[in-house]
């Protein structure tokens, strides 16, 4: 999913902070982050101008993990979003921000988002955590990995398939103690087959049958659904979490009153890192190269 920038820099930042443009330098910051010599070209409607690869990876952040978190949490959230960059620009110097599929925000966005006293205690952290790691990315056998991260497991993460060997399935207890772990969506039979039915290749289920024609195939080892039945039609756990606006594909259906309760436990599709998990553990010590090494075996980090 691609986010454009929608707020003009220069017009919402506040006077009693100075920021260079696109240096990523912010009043009372420290140094400048070491160049990586790739660059995002911002192809926005307007003057096209580029920005460092390792500036750039703030705004990835300021989208993808609380900035409140532990700081090693947040290093190791860095060094998943530098992998995922460079795995998406194959090696190339430069490429354009319209390629790729990553969320991102810009400094003005940032402090709209967070208010004018959040965004300067925010932005340091985040520009310290890709300070603190610069360069460095996650490799499998040679090859950068698919970063998969979530923010909340149902309790364990999931196993991956042939193409992410390094995602085990590691348990995750303390998980089910963090906010919003488990979710209740109350349907109408109406709302829930009118949702389902608006699916590609729709199950054309009628309301008045739609409870008593879901049929849960198949869960993994983590309680995450991976084939879900609709009438005639199959369907993965997903398919169906994206279709009824689910947090996660660990889910159950029940009658209740009239209605159809779906219960969710976790927040994200629950393979690689764990945010909820990381953050636990930068607070009991852990260093960011050991979380990641805890959700992403046999990996090697490497400075490039």
């Amino acid at each position: 999913m691609r986010k454009t920038a929608a707020i003009c820099l220069l017009a919402l930042l506040i006077p009693y902070i100075t920021t260079l443009s696109w240096t990523g330098r912010v009043e009372g910051s420290t140094a400048r982050i070491p160049r990586s010599g790739k660059t995002i070209l911002l192809d926005r409607e307007g003057a096209a101008r580029s920005i460092e690869r390792e500036e750039y990876l703030i705004g990835i952040l300021a989208v993808q993990i609380p900035a409140d978190y532990e700081m090693e949490a947040l290093k190791a959230q860095a060094i998943i979003a530098r992998t995922a960059l460079c795995r998406q620009m194959e090696g190339k110097e430069e490429i354009a921000e319209s390629s790729l599929d990553m969320d991102y925000l810009e400094q003005g966005q940032m402090e709209a988002m967070w208010g004018r006293e959040r965004y300067l205690e925010n932005y340091k952290r985040l520009r310290s955590a890709v300070q603190e790691t610069a360069g460095q990315v996650i490799r499998f056998q040679g090859e950068y990995v698919d970063p998969l991260f979530h923010r909340l497991s149902a309790g364990e993460t999931r196993a991956g398939d042939g193409l992410h060997p390094y995602l085990a399935s590691v348990k995750e207890p303390e998980d089910m103690q963090g906010e919003n772990y488990m979710g209740i969506f109350l349907f109408t039979r109406e709302e829930l087959a009118g949702r389902l039915n608006a699916m590609p290749d729709p199950p054309d289920v009628a309301p008045e049958e739609v409870f008593e024609r879901i049929q849960i195939i198949k869960k993994d080892s983590a309680g995450y659904v991976e084939a879900i039945q609709v009438g005639e039609k199959s369907y993965t756990g997903d398919e169906v979490r994206y279709a009824l606006g689910l947090p996660s594909a660990a889910y159950r259906f029940e009658e209740a009153e009239g209605s159809i309760r779906c219960t969710t436990k976790g927040i994200g599709h629950g393979y690689g890192f764990d945010q909820y998990g990381a953050d636990r553990k930068a607070g009991e010590g852990w260093k960011a190269e050991e979380i990641l090494g805890f959700y992403y075996k046999n990996i090697v980090i490497v400075s490039e």
